[in-house]
């Protein structure tokens, strides 16, 4: 123990040898968890390093280790309690909010099917056309291309303004509302 003391890196290995598996069996018995177990034995090792000058020569060493193993497990049963509270409350502010915002929202969804339909019937024919054929028969920008003559790639872009007016109209008369 006198080279423990005196700082010996080797002589310290040989005491972790020696109780490490009493140190894992404290925190397993409350972790019940590998790799948590693994990660507070470590430590443990890590903190009676660091403090062995708190050891009293002569005294029972695997006393004081599994002391230092206790607190160390408390300490981390103490963040972890923490956490599950800070965590706890959390939800139930976001539950909250999101419960006040369900409740000041409005389903919108009949509004916006009535929009649209009063926008298709403001469609040019040609692009209303298009529109049906694109989306109501679910036909591709080249079978749409066979009906019309036009490259896959011109239908693609008419029908993407097509779109696009049809959006700013729906956005239009929601606000209306």
């Amino acid at each position: 123990m006198v080279e423990v003391l005196a700082g010996d890196t080797q002589a310290f290995t040989g005491l972790v040898r020696l109780y490490q598996e009493t140190v894992w069996r404290i925190a397993a018995a409350l972790l019940r968890d590998r790799d948590a177990t693994e990660n507070l034995v470590q430590q443990v090792f890590v903190d009676a390093y660091f403090h062995l000058d708190q050891y009293a020569p002569g005294t029972d060493f695997g006393a004081w280790i599994r002391t230092v193993a206790r607190n160390r497990l408390r300490k981390e049963l103490r963040t972890a309690g923490r956490e599950d509270r800070r965590l706890a409350t959390y939800r139930e502010r976001l539950a909250e909010r999101l419960k006040a915002e369900a409740a000041g929202a409005r389903d919108d969804s009949e509004a916006y099917v009535a929009a649209l339909r009063g926008c298709r019937q403001s469609l040019a024919p040609r692009d209303a056309a298009l529109v049906k054929l694109r989306y109501e028969r679910g036909l591709s920008f080249e079978e749409i291309d066979a009906k019309q003559g036009q490259s896959p790639e011109a239908v693609q872009r008419m029908i993407s303004r097509i779109r696009f007016r049809l959006r700013e109209c729906i956005q239009h008369k929601m606000n209306d509302t």
